[in-house]
Order: structure tokens, then sequence, then C-alpha cells
């Protein structure tokens, strides 16, 4: 292993000056290797390049070294649910009930005062989506929470297609029933596919409003899905996984939505909870944890959401936190949730959530444990780029 890692660093040797080495006492990978004691994380060009023990580091005299000292390196948190990476009030979703041809690349705002706070909570990637007035609000884009231009902020676009299934959409237009809005649902995506599948087989001419469903069809962009009580999440999961095959995930999942955990385990559909995590569940008779019904289920891949501005993006580690004070699962498994599973559902695994060998140096340095509510964010980089440090003013 550490031959592969000399060899690997060998071939990226940069020039000096390229590379630069940040150490800590602890260091959280969020992979397999867990939790790496007296840790050093390599990057070249904003990519991580090498993370292991720092005794083990291959490191020349030319490469800076960052000493954090006896605090936590982790990777930057990733939000699933995300409103305030640009100005909805510009982006009107709810013209029709199902409305795929929206994207919310038009109204993202870099440097918006809310994204400050996400930088400064750890937060240093986000699924900004449309609102849940209607079943398909559109589509959404994968940012950066830093960054001074659009282009620089975007990881993906389109990064998901919002949907919401019941709830507020039930209050669209006239009023709708949910036996009308599954309907809509459903004959919305069967046409969407119909024409990708046509498009793809060169006898369908190319159509603005259906172009973003290739990327659904071929499962490279998920589906993000506002859902929410027992009956609407297992029609989520087999309408849009069962039937439709596509790459979904569960955005909430609240209520006693996490009835349906073996369902979701059964067609691996992520869960990324929030932002209520509790649940009187008559049928137990107790206050039921949210995230603790869905982790009953062995191989559910769970994560939290704010649904920010609903809870403040910076609050996202405090949805972790309640969570686990509800039940589900310990600290390490929160904190996974706040990474790698985040990232999973969000098909950019391959892009960050984990610190991992060529992915984005996205590190933040915490005072200890992030899902303990007494730490906080001493410094955060993005893309190896410092983009806030406490000493210059805590701003969370």
């Amino acid at each position: 292993m550490m031959l592969t890692a000399f060899l690997l660093f060998g071939a990226l040797m940069p020039q000096e000056g390229d590379t630069w080495a940040v150490k800590a006492a602890k260091v959280y990978t969020a992979t397999e290797d867990g939790m790496i004691n007296n840790g050093l994380v390599l990057v070249q060009n904003g990519k991580i390049i090498w993370v292991g023990s720092a005794r083990e580091a291959p490191l020349t005299n030319q490469i800076p070294i960052t000493d954090l000292g006896a605090v936590w390196l982790v990777p930057g948190m990733v939000e699933p649910h995300n409103h305030v990476a640009g100005s909805l009030r510009d982006l009107n979703d709810t013209v029709y009930l199902a409305n795929p041809e929206l994207h919310t690349a038009e109204v993202l705002e870099p440097r918006n005062p809310m994204l400050l706070d996400a930088v400064a909570g750890g937060i240093t990637s986000a699924l900004f989506i449309p609102g849940s007035g209607s079943n398909m609000g559109g589509f959404g884009m994968l940012v950066k929470t830093s960054g001074e231009t659009v282009e620089e902020m975007t990881v993906r676009s389109p990064g998901s297609l919002k949907v919401a299934q019941a709830g507020n959409p039930e209050r669209w237009g006239y009023g709708v029933g949910r036996a009308l809005m599954n309907w809509n649902t459903r004959h919305t995506f069967e046409q969407g596919l119909g024409w990708a599948k046509d498009y793809k087989a060169g006898v369908a001419e190319w159509n603005p409003k259906w172009a973003d469903f290739a990327k659904l069809s071929d499962q490279t962009v998920p589906v993000s899905v506002h859902t929410q009580i027992f009956q609407v999440v297992m029609t989520t999961i087999t309408m849009l996984k069962r039937d439709l095959g596509l790459d979904a995930f569960i955005d909430h999942g609240t209520f006693d939505g996490y009835k349906n955990g073996a369902l979701a385990v059964q067609y691996d559909v992520p869960v990324m909870n929030g932002p209520r995590q509790f649940w009187f569940d008559r049928s137990r008779s107790r206050i039921q944890g949210c995230a603790d019904g869905w982790l009953e289920h062995e191989g559910l891949i769970l994560g939290y959401n704010t649904d920010a501005p609903v809870i403040p993006q910076e609050e996202l580690p405090f949805q972790a936190a309640m969570g686990v004070r509800l039940g589900a699962g310990d600290a390490e498994a929160a904190l996974k949730g706040l990474t790698a599973h985040a990232a999973d559902a969000l098909n950019m695994d391959d892009i960050a959530g984990l610190l991992k060998v060529g992915l984005d140096a996205d590190l933040v340095a915490w005072t200890g444990d992030p899902v303990d509510p007494r730490s906080h964010v001493l410094r955060v980089w993005v893309r190896g780029e410092e983009v806030y440090d406490a000493e210059d003013g805590r701003r969370f």
C-alpha cells in the first residue's frame, strides 16, 4: 500500500510550491480507513494526492506543512437540500404542477450572506434546488458554498431533478389530491424518459423541456424527492425506483416515513433525513427518532438535511447530533452521513465528501467532534484554497 502511495506521489511530483500538506491530531476520512490518528493530507492543485499517517507521509523539504495541532480534520460536509445558494424569489417553480424545464442555475448568488455562514459551519458542497410548491419544481445544481463566480461555484448542473410528492403541492391551483399528483408525476416522467430514449436513438428532435432527462435515464443525475409520511414515501420508492428505474433518494423522510426502511434497503434508496428529527409514534406509544427508525434496517444509507433556510444551513451538524441523541447510531455514523453518505446520494462521491486520493481538497478543521454541538470550525479549505479562518473573525 505504501509503495503504491509513493509511486502515485512520485508520478504527481510537482514543482516547488504546487503542493502543501496539512496535519492534525485526528483526520477523519469518511472512507474504510475511518479515523487516522496523527494524520496528514497532501494537496496538489486543489486535489487530494495522499492521505495517511503523518509519520509515513512521502514528504520532501520543499513541501510546506500546516500543523493544526490537537484538532479534527474532516471532509467538507455536503448539504443535500439547500435553498439559500441563490434567490428563489426569482424562480417561479409553481407555474404548472410539473415544471421540468426550470433550473436553479439561473438564480445562483455567489458569496451571499447565508453561504458565508454555511462555509463557517463547515458545509462546503450543497444541492441547490427549487421549492416544493409543485410536484416537479425543476432541476437543481451541485455547488461549492464558496466561490466568486457562478462558474467557480458550479460542480454539476443539473445536480438533481426536484420532485415533491404530496404535502405542499396539494395546495397548488384549485387544490389537487394525491391520486392526480401521482398520475401527473408519473406521466411527466414517462414523457421525459420516452423523449430521452427516442432522442438517443435519433428519432426525436431536441427539446429544451426534456433535455436533462437524458441524464436521468442514464442515472448520472439523481431525483431528489421531498417525501414524508408512510404512504407517500412508499409511493416514492415504488414509483420512481422500482417502476421507472430512476436513481432517486428520499429527502426529508420524516413523520412515520421510516416505516419504509426495509423497502428503501431493498431498492437501494438513500435517505437524507430532516429537518424534523422526531415523531410521536402512536403504534409504539413513544416519541420516535426519525433517523433511528430508518437505521433499524441494516444497510440503509442515511444522511441529514436542513432544508435551509428552514433550519440555518450552518446547523447541519446539529441535525445529525439530534439524530444520535434520539437513537440513530453513534457520532461516527452521523459524521459519515454528513459527508460520504450525502455525497453518495448526490452522485458526487467521486468529487467530494471524503478524504480520498483524486477528490477535491475540501477540508475543515474543527475544535473537536463535529457532531458535538460544543465544537466549532476553525479553518476551511475548498478545492485546496483556504476560504475561512475563525481567527480573522468567527462567523458562526
